[in-house]
Order: structure tokens, then sequence, then C-alpha cells
């Protein structure tokens, strides 16, 4: 996730290329086409497939379920407590799992030198930071040690939102720079801030009301990035460097781009952005369900559905929003897919949930994202991050009373 770049009139142009506005010209969907269609042919068929199989696989145990690894956590035990370490990794996915995560890396890292090289295939790369990918990674690692550190006392309760961390410290060494005094600040204070914030939101707020448990952590980012910035104003060291110039994407080939745009949007959950760590975490997440269909997607037993959902959403907004892609060369249609998934790890899997879900998550988002960036006069004086999260709660948090209160009282 890339700084965002705004111009006079405060209207969104990027999320990080600046020279990437193109002339006005008659942008025409069809163009993509043809790969939205096959995408979502295979979304669907690998849903059916996984979900015809999974029955088959249910008495597989070659690896531990989700629960047995809370359970372990809670009881102190340090093998456990290194799974949850992995887990922290895709959790922003939703996902969850080891060997998603160790997919993830292995393909994060080949798509950031890929990006480095200015290959052709390098997808997505890793949204533009492929310079400093390696410090994101390791702070992120370091983030996720020093969480359990100060706050594994915290596991009695069921869940810690540690990888909220994931979300806060990446995008401030994204935002303020790779510089090793800026990283240990970046490491400290948004470790320290960003886990007790989004606790208290989870026990205090979102798990009484029965929301999806991704509020706690959206709203807490909402929350820790701007008083965090405030913060770093006070330290001199805490600079923020002009941002790097980038290519507009769909000047690629049309197809390329689209299939690789949908992994990258879901990539950005965990703030990456990489079409090929996507490809990675998905490769894992699906060997780990085979060896246990209650190990990935929080043992729900949802993991095929959540794989449908967030491809699903992502083809349908980059086709809705092309024209803004084509003309700018970025739209926030990444957002949608936090929402959708959120919705659907948390209630039941029924078509009148999912269905308008995804339509919500490939609709809304982008527009609106846009919207709070203008109301909040956003300058880039901080990471917009936190107010991409406050669209994303805000209609999750809507959404889900509409689910809870109106939706599953019909289907009961």
């Amino acid at each position: 996730m890339e700084n965002t770049i705004i111009d006079d009139d405060a209207t969104i142009v990027a999320d990080a290329p600046a020279s990437s506005k193109a002339p006005a010209t008659a942008v025409s969907r069809k163009e993509i086409l043809p790969a939205f269609c096959i995408t979502v042919v295979a979304a669907v068929a690998l849903y059916a497939l996984m979900s015809y199989l999974q029955p088959m696989l249910m008495n597989n145990n070659f690896i531990y379920d989700f629960g047995t690894m809370m359970t372990g956590c809670i009881e102190g035990s340090p093998l456990y407590r290194v799974a949850w370490f992995f887990a922290d990794l895709t959790e922003g996915s939703f996902i969850a799992a080891l060997p998603a995560s160790i997919g993830m890396i292995i393909m994060g890292f080949v798509a950031a030198a890929l990006e480095r090289k200015k290959s052709a295939h390098a997808g997505t790369g890793v949204a533009g930071n492929g310079h400093i990918f390696t410090t994101m990674f390791v702070t992120t690692c370091l983030s996720l040690i020093l969480g359990q550190l100060l706050y594994g006392g915290l596991f009695a309760s069921g869940w810690i939102p540690t990888f909220a961390t994931v979300l806060t410290v990446q995008v401030f060494v994204i935002f303020y720079g790779s510089d090793l005094k800026k990283v240990a600040t970046s490491l400290i204070l948004g470790t320290i801030v960003t886990c007790p914030v989004c606790y208290a939101l989870l026990y205090g707020i979102v798990s009484p009301l029965g929301l999806p448990l991704f509020i706690a952590v959206s709203a807490g980012v909402a929350v820790v990035v701007p008083v965090c910035s405030l913060i770093f104003r006070l330290m001199p060291w805490m600079t923020i460097p002009a941002p790097a110039e980038g290519a507009n994407p769909t000047d690629q080939n049309k197809s390329k781009f689209f299939v690789h745009q949908i992994f990258g949007d879901i990539g950005q959950l965990t703030i990456w952005g990489s079409s090929w760590a996507t490809i990675g975490m998905y490769v894992g997440g699906i060997i780990s369900w085979v060896m246990n269909p209650l190990h990935p997607a929080y043992g729900s037993g949802n993991f095929p559905l959540l794989i449908m959902v967030q491809v699903v959403t992502g083809a349908l907004a980059i086709l809705i929003w092309y024209p803004k892609w084509k003309k700018t060369g970025m739209a926030f249609t990444f957002a949608g897919i936090v929402f959708a998934s959120a919705v659907v790890s948390t209630y039941p899997p029924s078509w009148f949930i999912v269905i308008p879900t995804i339509l919500i998550g490939a609709v809304v988002f982008a527009p609106l994202v846009e919207w709070v960036l203008k109301v909040f006069r956003f300058k880039g004086t901080y990471h917009p991050i936190c107010l991409i999260q406050v669209a994303i709660f805000t209609v999750c948090t809507v959404w889900s009373f509409a689910v809870m209160y109106l939706i599953m009282p019909m289907l009961a």
C-alpha cells in the first residue's frame, strides 16, 4: 500500500504514482470482460470442487486445527505461540494458516525481487515497495514477536489482535521511510499502542455487539495511525519523504492487468499488495485445508467460500471501476474485499448474505473511500489507511446489524 497523492482540489488521483494521470479517453470495460468471465467462472468452479471434497477431508489431522492452536496459546505452549506468529501474517486476509503464510512470504520475496529488476513478470510486485520490502518484513516480524512478549497474557481471553501491527507498523515504514531510527520508532510505538487499543475495542464494543472481530482492528487502526502520526511530529527524525513516481498499471496487457490486480488487491489486506504473494498464500492455504479443513479461515470450515468471495468481489469491483483505474492508475477496489471477507467469516454461509455482501463490497467502496478522504480534507500528512478503515468499519458495522437483525431472523 503506497502513499496516496492528491491534486490541488483534494481529488484523489492515485495510491502512489504521481505521474499516472492519463489523458481523458473513452474507456471500455469490454477489453477486460473476457478475463472477468474466466476469473469468476474459475473461482466458482474452485469453490464447487472444494465444497464437494471437503466432507471427505474432515477426518484429516495432518496439521493442527485452529481451535487447538488457540488452546495451546492460552496454555502457554511455545510451539503454538510460534504457530500463532505465522498465522498472524495472514490474519489480515482472514486465512490465518501457517502454510499460507509460508507461501506468501516466499512469493512476496520473489515478487519484490522481480519488481526491483523491473521485470515484466512482476505482476503487481509488492505495490512499489520492493526497495524496502525486506525492512518491512523484518519489522513486521519483530512487531509480532514484541506484541506476544508484551501482551501474551491476554491470550487467556481467547484471542488477541496482535496481527493489527501488521497493518500499522508496515504503513509507518512505507510512509516515513526505512532509516534505522525511523524503523525502530515505528516498530516500538506502533506495537505498544496498537494492540491494547484494538483489544479494548474488541472486548469493550465489538464482541458484545456480535460484530465481526475485524471491526476492532479496523477501528483500532483508524485511531492509532493519526495518533501515532501526531506523536511522530514531535520527533525531528520522523520526516516524511517525497513519494516515488510510478507508471499506470493499466498500460500493460489488459487481461494480465486484470488478473494480477485482483490478486494484488487481495494482497493489500496484508499491505504487500502483491499478486504473486497472494497466489502463494492461496496455494499454501489450500495445502493446509487438505491437511485439515479446520486449520485455515479460523477453523470455520468456510475456506472455500472465503476464496470465492475474495476473488469474485475483487473481479467485480475492478470491472465496475475499471474506467477509474484506466484514467488515474488507481481505484480503492481492495477495500471491498476486506469488508466482504469480514462478513463471510463471521455470519452463516447463506447466499442471502453472501451475494449482497459481494455486491456491496464491489460497488460501494471505491467511491466511498475517495469521499471520506475529501471529507477529512486529506493532504498526505499521515498515511491514508486510517481513513480507508473508517469507510470499511462503518459499512461493515451497518451491514452487520442488517444481517443480524433483518436477514438472519428471516432465514431462521
